[in-house]
């Protein structure tokens, strides 16, 4: 129950275990094209989608460097600890770069973007969908369709968002949408994944022998024109992966996410814990809630381990301070009520004061009301 890798459904485990096709080959190029296909719709696009091994941050370099030039004076949106990473990128192609940060447990609306493109005079905005290390999530449409208004370029990390949360680039406007195959796309850790909004163009400048756009765009469209070769056996798993989001529904899949992430902020504040998100800013995908008073984290971790549960801590300042409960990609209500109950009794033997049963009878009356 961490914020990624996430759960693998074993039939998604089992494609992967296919003999490993040349990458060249007719039966591969149609499983990679498939799979392009299929991330355009849950992306929300119609323009480009590159798919290369590496991890997020393979991404997030992928995307800045084909979007941003030397020069160019951004800002980051930092909301958490992951925000750095954007920031580091656009530095490393000689953007100028401004950071504001948001106070813990906050994302930013769409007036303060507005305020600080039209102060700043900023030619792109860098945000994260979902900011894992506080489970905050931004309200990325209304701040694109701000951010378009003053002409302002929009690059968003959705990490650990997408498959699990809404994302229309066309729609919103959003130019760039970057992520990773272990978080609610539910596949092992491996691949690197940059969209792009029908009608961009991404840049060629910042090419390095590895994020060689030009090159990648066309191995794209048939992996016959191979560059880099494919990470073949976990391409059969997004195709299976992507199979599963596709046949769930999108709107039924990130209504699901919901009702999950709900469950889990009920439960974690009927046993009294103050959640780090502030309401309006929670994310669907990863929730964060501040350990108590008298409770270290190393303990929590290891009673949670020993009843069968894996949860994540915190990072950077907030390190040994909270802990986070991730729930997307394949993560049922059943995982969700079995997470808490080894909570309940983890807190107790801790020697926090426990209600038996309150967090699942709160996380049960959110499900039920979701229809789960």
């Amino acid at each position: 129950m961490i914020p990624g890798p996430s759960i693998t459904d074993p039939e998604t485990m089992l494609d992967m275990a296919k003999p490993t096709f040349s990458h060249v080959s007719p039966e591969f190029d149609a499983v990679h094209r498939e799979s392009i296909e299929a991330l355009k719709k849950v992306f929300g696009t119609g323009g480009d989608v590159v798919v290369i091994p590496g991890s997020g941050t393979a991404a997030i370099e992928l995307a800045i460097r084909t979007s941003l030039r030397a020069g160019e004076k951004v800002v980051v949106l930092k909301a958490g600890f992951f925000a750095d990473y954007l920031a580091d990128a656009a530095k490393r192609v000689g953007a100028d770069v401004t950071v504001v940060q948001s106070p813990i447990g906050r994302g930013f609306d769409a007036s303060e973007v507005e305020r600080l493109v039209r102060e700043g005079g900023y030619s792109a905005v860098l945000l994260q969908h979902v900011e894992t290390s506080v489970a905050v999530a931004n309200p990325v449409e209304k701040i694109a369709r701000k951010a378009k208004e003053y002409g302002a370029k929009v690059i968003v990390d959705g990490i650990a968002s997408i498959g699990g949360m809404d994302m229309k680039l066309d729609e919103w406007g959003v130019d760039v949408c970057l992520t990773g195959s272990q978080k609610a796309l539910a596949v092992p850790p491996g691949l690197a994944i940059v969209a792009y909004r029908k009608g961009f163009t991404p840049l060629s400048e910042n090419e390095t022998t590895y994020f060689n756009i030009s090159k990648l765009l066309k191995e794209m469209e048939s992996t016959r024109n191979y560059y880099i070769t494919p990470a073949v056996n976990l391409i059969y798993a997004l195709h299976s992966s992507l199979k599963r989001i596709i046949a769930e529904g999108l709107e039924a899949r990130y209504k699901r996410h919901e009702a999950l992430a709900k469950a889990v902020q009920r439960g974690l504040e009927a046993l009294g814990l103050k959640l780090v998100a502030e309401e309006g800013f929670r994310a669907n995908t990863v929730t964060a809630a501040y350990i108590p008073e008298g409770v270290e984290w190393p303990k929590l971790y290891a009673e949670m381990r020993a009843r069968g549960v894996e949860i994540a801590g915190g990072l950077g300042e907030l390190r040994g301070k909270i802990f986070r409960i991730g729930h997307m990609g394949e993560v049922t209500a059943n995982d969700v009520i079995a997470t808490l109950a080894a909570l309940e009794r983890s807190l107790a033997k801790l020697g926090y004061r426990v209600e038996m049963g309150s967090s699942v009878k709160a996380a049960q009356e959110v499900l039920y009301s979701y229809g789960v």
